[in-house]
Order: structure tokens, then sequence, then C-alpha cells
């Protein structure tokens, strides 16, 4: 099938040509569109001409770490549909060899530099995915030339565009080993560069991360002695909190950590520690200019930064001014809260599915509705992130009383994280209906603190029920204090129960004193190497579970904020006691839970 531009397009693109004003390719896709748009009843070859040249200045660079086609192009975005295939926006897998054809005759005829390095670099970088052919170098050198002219030129619109397409030029003349090129582009690259840095721009990292470790660059000795100087002027200016207008502690950091890694690599360990020394002290001065608030959440960094010096003395008088201001912060938070309607009706329907006439049945459906899928919550914070893109990006710091207790990364950087307290929020609202289940189980089994206890004997994991029996008994006389200080360690003393059982040893070597050993705990069987093959054996569900609500600080933190004795006492009451209840129920059932799973493997 042939391909046709409709007149009106062409006109469009004529008129950039000739007009020689400055331009990105954003401008120029929104007049093709405004164009296509008022244009029907176009025939096949119409068709296809315009969507040609839309397409060509619709795709665009790709930075993501992945990368759907294995190209420098490609679409705005995509996804996975229902039946599992994969969708783009905009889409070339429709394109005709010929959009190839036409976008090289566009190249070797179009005049300005963005048009014809747009044209060039399309038909070298697609023709192997679209006309199933190999590119020669030709439109590379094209695309290169154009690149180039558009800046000497200044016919781009911003200076990102600018470093976009420089950087864009010498990518391509490395890959075609074109030294003309190479220095062309990396000379055009500097010369950006020393602009950025006299108009502080902002932009001084990009030719530093593209060129100080890029042998093929050939950058020379002059070049990159030039390339530290720079970023060390930045490192003076924007840490000079004489200057107001100056002073900006993250663009100090962001230079510094640039220059401390290359200084590590060239051995010159007294510029690290006193880049280091930099840091720690701009960013003492940022927290110095805020509220509490703001200095809780940097003098973490100034104290890291004055250890890394060598200023010991200094982390710590840091660290207590840090710990402080935590505290302080405290009295500025505001509680949130949200109204959540339960009716009588689905809560009797929910107790009548969960509470039936076995007691056994009742006590494994109890332990079993509050026990975190892992799969349904991954699920859940997919979800999250296509209607709520902003918070799944988000990074969290969760606060203790003098401390940053946890960081809880984005969806896609931080998945373990977000699971963790993601299931510790799915656990706290689903205490209600927990709490009412295991009330109706009370009552309508007659059930005491005995019964409860057999149940978790049941599993073979105490040699001795007293202290159990002790904690649920607490629980039944709302004694929380109690039970949360009984049933803690009992919960640990069981999990270890499951590893006695599977045959694998209860205890470690000790860490300063050879010879002697001692018991592991719960942070050893659910996050070290060693203890993998009991974690698979508890399942992705059972070991969320004890992260979530024991044993990370993402999530309750419950065992170790006991053990360490941070837990208050505004945290101690019903709702933690029948979480421990409920783990019971599951701890007297994990052997079931193991060959249920083992079996639906197997199928």
């Amino acid at each position: 099938m042939g391909l046709t531009i409709p007149p009106t397009i062409e006109e469009e693109i004529a008129k950039i040509d000739r007009g020689g004003a400055a331009c990105d390719e954003p401008i120029v896709q929104q007049a093709l569109a405004s164009a296509r748009k008022a244009l029907s009843n176009l025939g096949e070859e119409e068709t296809l001409g315009a969507w040609s040249e839309i397409l060509a200045f619709s795709l665009v660079p790709n930075h993501r770490e992945s990368d759907p086609w294995g190209t420098y192009f490609g679409p705005i975005s995509y996804g996975t549909k229902a039946d599992g295939s994969t969708w783009y926006l905009p889409d070339i897998n429709d394109a005709a060899p010929e959009v190839i054809d036409h976008w090289t005759a566009r190249a070797k005829a179009i005049v300005h530099p963005v048009l014809k390095a747009r044209y060039a670099d399309l038909a070298w970088d697609l023709s192997r995915i679209i006309s199933k052919t190999s590119p020669g170098a030709d439109m590379a050198k094209v695309a290169i030339d154009a690149y180039l002219s558009s800046i000497r030129d200044n016919l781009r619109t911003n200076i990102h565009g600018k470093f976009d397409a420089v950087v864009r030029a010498l990518d391509i003349a490395i890959m075609i080993n074109d030294t003309a090129r190479i220095a062309a582009a990396r000379s055009t690259l500097l010369t950006l560069h020393r602009q950025v840095l006299v108009e502080r721009d902002g932009l001084w990292w990009i030719a530093f991360d593209r060129l100080i470790e890029e042998k093929r660059a050939g950058l020379t000795d002059e070049e990159k002695d030039e390339l530290i100087a720079g970023l060390e002027g930045v490192v003076t200016r924007c840490s000079d909190t004489s200057d107001p207008k100056a002073f900006d502690p993250h663009f100090t950091e962001n230079a510094a950590k640039r220059l401390i890694q290359y200084y590590n690599r060239t051995g010159k360990h007294i510029e690290v520690r006193r880049l280091h020394s930099i840091v720690a002290r701009s960013f003492e001065h940022f927290a110095s200019l805020g509220d509490a608030m703001l200095a809780a959440s940097v003098l973490q960094t100034a104290s890291n930064a004055f250890h890394s010096a060598g200023l010991k003395d200094d982390a710590r008088r840091v660290r207590v001014m840090m710990e402080q201001k935590i505290a302080e912060s405290h009295e500025m938070l505001k509680p949130i809260s949200v109204e959540r309607t339960i009716t009588r009706e689905d809560m009797e329907r929910f107790l009548s599915e969960i509470v039936v006439p076995d007691t056994g049945t009742t006590l494994v459906r109890i332990a079993s509705e509050f026990l975190n899928r892992k799969a349904a919550l991954e699920e859940q914070l997919k979800r999250l992130s296509e209607v709520a893109p902003l918070m799944a990006t988000l990074t969290h710091s969760i606060m203790a009383d003098h401390h940053v207790a946890a960081k809880v990364g984005s969806v896609d950087d931080d998945l373990s994280g977000r699971l963790i307290q993601h299931a510790a929020q799915t656990v706290a609202l689903s205490d209600i209906f927990l709490d009412a289940a295991l009330e109706g189980a009370k009552e309508k089994h007659t059930l005491t603190p005995h019964h409860f206890v057999s149940w978790v004997a049941r599993a073979g994991l105490f040699e001795d029920l007293s202290l159990l029996l002790e904690g649920v008994t607490a629980w039944y006389e709302e004694d929380w204090v109690k039970a949360v200080h009984v049933l803690v360690p009992q919960i640990e003393l069981g999990l270890r129960g499951i590893v006695a059982a599977l045959g694998k040893p209860i205890t470690k070597p000790h860490p300063t004193v050879p010879g002697v050993s001692m018991a592991i705990g719960m942070g050893d069987i659910l996050y070290s190497k060693e203890t993998k093959e009991i974690r698979a054996t508890l399942g992705e569900d059972m070991t969320l579970h004890f992260l979530a609500v024991y044993a990370d600080p993402r999530g309750f933190n419950l065992r170790n904020d006991l053990a360490h004795g941070l837990l208050r006492p505004d945290r101690i009451n019903r709702r933690q006691a029948i979480r421990l209840i409920h783990t019971l129920l599951v701890l007297g059932i994990w052997d079931h839970l193991a060959k249920a799973r083992n079996r639906s493997s197997a199928e």
C-alpha cells in the first residue's frame, strides 16, 4: 500500500520547515494532530500518511528502566490487557515498511534541524522492527549533524530539549564510532554545561554524569578537570549559608555525591571527607531554618554525613538534636479519622459465615479469614498505582518517639515494604470484625481459655502451656498489659517450635563468645538467609503476617517494640490482644496450612 500525505498536514510541516523558528517535538505534534482532526473521509493511503507524520512526533525518548521495544524511541505509555497481551500508546506494531521509507525521504529533504533530526533518528532507530532491515550509518550521521545544528543555531525552545538532543547525538556517534562527530557532540555538551553553570540553570549534572566515566567520549584531562571544578563550584555556592538565595542543601548533596563517588575511585579520601562535612553542615543549617518537623526529617542526613566525614562527635551531637526534634514534632501531627459504617445486617451476615455450629470449623475459619493473602494485597497495590499514581510513588517516613523508625518507598521500588505496610493497615481495618468473630465464638460455643490453649497445643509447638493459659486468661479478663507481655514471647516460642518441627536448628553461635550458642529469634527466622527454607514452608501469607504484626518497623513491629521497651501504653489495648489470639489460632493449624499449600502447588 502506498503512502500519501494530506495537503493540510503537508502544509503544516512546510510552514515549520520554512519558518526557521525555534520549536520542539511536542509543538510539532500538536500542530499536526490539530490538522489531522480537521480532516475527514480520508482514503487508506492518506490515513497512513497522516498517521505516519503524527506518529513521528508522538513517540518519546525511552528514559525508563523498562524497554518495551529495545529502541531509543518508545510509547508514551503501555500496559497489560485483561487477556495478558500488551498495549502501547502509540503502537508501531501495525506500521508498514513504507513508513521508514517516508521518514528517510523526509530526513533528506527537510531543512529545519529539529524536524530533520527527528525523521533521521526515527528511520535509523526503528527500521529494525518496522521494516525488518538493518540501517546503515547514513541516517545516523544525518541525525547527529541535525541535533548539533539545532543547538548551535538555537532552534530549540528550552535547555532540557538541548541537553536531550546533544546527549542523543553523542550516543549515536559512539554507537557508530564516528570520531569526528563524537568530538563535535562532546564539545557541544561542554558548551551547554558552561552555559548552565553561568546561568545557574540547575542542569549541571547532565554533562558530568554522561562524560566523566565515558571512555569512548574522548574526554581530555583538561575537560575532566573542568567538569570537576564546575561541580566543586556548585558545592561551594549552594552550601554558602550566608547567601539565602544561593543556599540549597539538596543541590549541595547531589553535587557532592557525584564528586565523592569520583574521588573514592581515584583514592582522594581527604576530599571525600571534606565533602561529607560540607553536606553535613548544610543540612544542619537547613534544619535550623524550619520547624521541628522539617528538622526531624533532615537531621538524619546531617548525622550520616558527619559520620562519613569521620566526625563522630558531631554525628552524635546531631543525632541527639534529631531525637529532640522528633519528640517536638509529635505535637504538630494532626489526627486523620475516617468514618466507617457497618450495618447490623452486614455484621450478622459475616458472623453467620464464620461462627458455625462446629467449634473446630469456627476456629479454623477465624484463623484463615483474618490471615492476609499476599497475592491479594499485591493486586490491591497494583490497583492503587493505577487510580492514585502519586500516592504510589511517594516515600513514607514512619516516626517513632525519638527517631525515624522506617521508610517505605514507592510501589515500584519497594514492593516488599509497601506490602508489609499495607498488610498492617488491612489488619487494623479488620479488627472490628475479628473482635466480633472471637466474641461470637466464645458465646456460641461457651469457650474458656482452656479451649483456646488446647487448640494451640494441638500443633505440638509448646512443651509447657502454663504461660499460654496465663496470657489467654488475661485476655478474657481484659488485662491487656498482661496479655500482651505474656503472649508475644509465647508466639515467638511457637514460631521457633515450627523451626524445630521442620528439623532445623533453633540456636545459633553467640556473636561474641566463642563456643556458646543462643536461641534464634523471630528476626532470624523471618529474615536470615539460613531460614529461607523455613519461610518457604510457612508460606508467603504466614511470613507476611508475622512481619506485618510482629517483626518489621514498617508494620506494627509489636515483638521488637515490646522487647526493647518501646511499646507505649496507648498501644497496649484490646485490639493488640485480639491480634495475638488470632495468631495463636493460626499457629494451631500451621501444619494444615502448609500441607494444603503443598497440595495446591503439586496440582
